[in-house]
């Protein structure tokens, strides 16, 4: 069976959401981080896929308390993606999903789509409108998939296709989401504004 791994930050104030900041402030970035966060763990576990919890660093948030999580291990996104992918293929060599927590834009159905894409592709991406994936899985873990990639960028997307192609990899593109990085983003998500509005 497929294997998710969440990407994550603990939930605190100045660390997450750090481009929402300037409009919104810390507190209120952090509370839209953790709206957005504990969506993605009730899909996950909604889901019924067995998923891993990659954190940037250790956090006795409550909210991460009791989720099996693990630490990211790299130097750069690109590395600690292929570090992850390689760990959850071992463990399922069906294949390896990962996603982030910006977000709300994933079902369940994105997550089963992937994983059955798996099945006769190597790669498969959700893309977002900003040029990037808000869902990448494989069933290969090539460490050249992630090579030359500029991260937080509006290329992420080309450029791993680009790789992929290079890589003869089968790939599968699911439909467009929206990532929530900037205030434009947070103004399409009522539930979210009600969050900043209402402190």
């Amino acid at each position: 069976m497929t294997m998710l791994g969440i990407f994550a930050k603990p939930p605190r104030p100045g660390l997450v959401k750090t481009r929402l900041i300037p409009d919104i402030g810390a507190d209120n970035a952090a509370r839209v981080y953790r709206y957005c966060l504990e969506y993605t763990l009730r899909m996950a576990r909604d889901s019924g896929i067995d998923y891993q919890l990659y954190l940037t660093e250790e956090s006795d948030d409550e909210l991460l308390r009791d989720e099996p999580a693990a630490i990211q291990q790299g130097d750069n996104l690109g590395t600690r993606m292929l570090n992850a992918v390689k760990e959850l293929l071992a463990r399922s060599p069906d294949g390896a999903i990962i996603i982030g927590t910006d977000c709300l834009d994933i079902q369940i159905g994105h997550l089963r789509a992937a994983a059955q894409a798996l099945a006769s592709h190597e790669l498969v991406l959700l893309p977002a409108v900003d040029g990037g994936y808000a869902l990448i899985g494989c069933s290969k873990a090539e460490p050249a998939l992630f090579d030359d990639v500029a991260w937080s960028s509006d290329r992420v997307l080309a450029q791993t296709l680009a790789n992929a192609e290079k890589l003869r990899y089968r790939t599968s593109s699911l439909e467009t989401v929206r990532d929530i990085d900037t205030l434009q983003d947070l103004k399409l998500y009522p539930e979210l504004l009600a969050l900043i509005t209402s402190t």
